[in-house]
């Protein structure tokens, strides 16, 4: 199959020799070193075999030699294809064009996929990899080391940039520095004081001195656990620590919002408009007429097609359709027992999500003036109220008093 494939690729030539001296003709061919195959003697003076185009137009010097004749039954391989395709130029110049297709589509890049930390910039992130030359059609033999330094130079905020080139597609993964709570200095005199005005149900200090018990009320910023912790004996001292403890109070919320009864709600039309375009690389071209912008009250949806021919191969050219359902505004009155509910919800939702704590009981009223609805809440919770601060306490030059209980 292999001396097949070869000899189609040098080209072949399928020969009908005729005449009465076959056996001259191949003693000829013989002398002269012109190989025949695929020989087959089809009658007493006729048979057929292939040659190839060299040894072919060598024969021909000696055709007068062999007293027979030579036809030329068929002719195959490379030179002869190219010989009927060379008047065709639109041919060989798709062939060439495709060919340049091809270079670019391997050489280039032409799919982004940036997967970027919400908390960092994504606006500067991408200018900056912009400005260095990373865009759609760019090199794949680009300095990645170099453009993740100068970027990471010019966005502060990124700790850890990548730029992974699979195929024709450019992953980016871009994360950002994470800001760590505060923490105080293990070391620190520390006390634990009080976020929210409450009545302290538990305690759990682990470390210090409490200064409040359970069913004392509280003030925010309030001391509830000392850093300065007294003796314990009749011959100890006063001592410094790292205040630690849990604090459980009940407290209270109080909140007023208001809402208009005359709303609107979106009533769909029915209609319904479409527009497309394609988009080459970076470069896009509109199959419509007019703007992208569509009057009257619409929602849009916006969906892209890219041609792709595996996971990290994609073609440079994308399918963008652009959908419009218009709708029309219609009035809405709402019964204020319902807003009133809803609110509730959501403001008691709201409450939950922010504290350490859950809420254990809630009043509500409501009022309904000028076309809306006044809420007012009040929220029981139960949560945890104490966070660390610095303390500044200094332990005393003179012992405690002795107390009026001992001997």
């Amino acid at each position: 199959m292999v001396s097949r494939w070869l000899h189609l690729a040098r080209g072949q030539v399928r020969l009908r020799v005729t005449g009465a001296s076959l056996t001259r003709f191949l003693n000829v061919c013989a002398s002269h070193e012109l190989t025949l195959r695929r020989m087959r003697r089809t009658a007493w003076n006729e048979l057929t075999c292939f040659i190839s185009v060299e040894d072919f137009r060598a024969l021909r010097r000696f055709m007068g030699r062999t007293g027979c004749r030579v036809h030329i039954a068929q002719k195959a391989g490379v030179p002869f294809l190219a010989a009927r395709l060379r008047p065709r130029t639109v041919l060989w110049g798709g062939f060439v064009l495709f060919a340049a297709l091809c270079w670019l589509m391997i050489t280039r890049v032409w799919a982004i996929e940036p997967h970027i930390d919400p908390a960092l910039p994504r606006a500067a992130v991408m200018e900056a990899l912009e400005r260095e030359g990373v865009r759609i059609g760019a090199s794949k033999g680009m300095n990645v080391k170099q453009i993740r330094w100068r970027v990471m130079q010019q966005v502060p905020e990124l700790s850890f940039l990548s730029l992974n080139i699979s195929g024709n597609r450019l992953t980016i993964e871009a994360t950002g520095s994470v800001m760590k709570p505060e923490m105080l200095d293990e070391d620190a005199v520390v006390k634990v004081v009080a976020t929210r005005d409450g009545v302290v149900e538990q305690m759990n200090v682990w470390q210090g001195a409490p200064l409040v018990r359970p069913g004392d009320a509280v003030a925010v910023g309030d001391t509830l656990v000392s850093g300065l912790v007294p003796p314990t004996t009749e011959t100890g001292g006063y001592h410094l620590t790292h205040a630690r403890g849990e604090i459980m109070a009940h407290t209270t919320y109080d909140v007023d919002t208001r809402r208009a009864l005359q709303t609107e709600k979106k009533t769909y039309t029915g209609k319904v408009k479409k527009q497309y375009a394609l988009v080459f690389g970076s470069h896009r071209l509109n199959l419509y007429f007019g703007s992208g912008i569509a009057g009257g009250s619409c929602d849009k949806i916006i969906e892209t097609k890219t041609a792709w021919l595996s996971d990290s191969v994609v073609f440079p050219v994308s399918l963008v359709r652009q959908t419009y359902v218009y709708y029309e505004r219609q009035p809405e009155a709402a019964a204020a027992e319902d807003a009133a509910a809803d609110m509730a919800a959501r403001v008691l939702a709201r409450l939950e999500a922010g504290m350490q704590g859950t809420i254990t009981g809630e009043r509500q009223s409501f009022d309904e003036r000028d076309g809306a609805v006044t809420l007012h809440l009040q929220a029981q919770a139960i949560e945890q109220i104490g966070a660390e601060a610095l303390d500044d306490s200094v332990i005393p030059e003179t012992p405690p008093a002795p107390s009026e209980d001992a001997p």
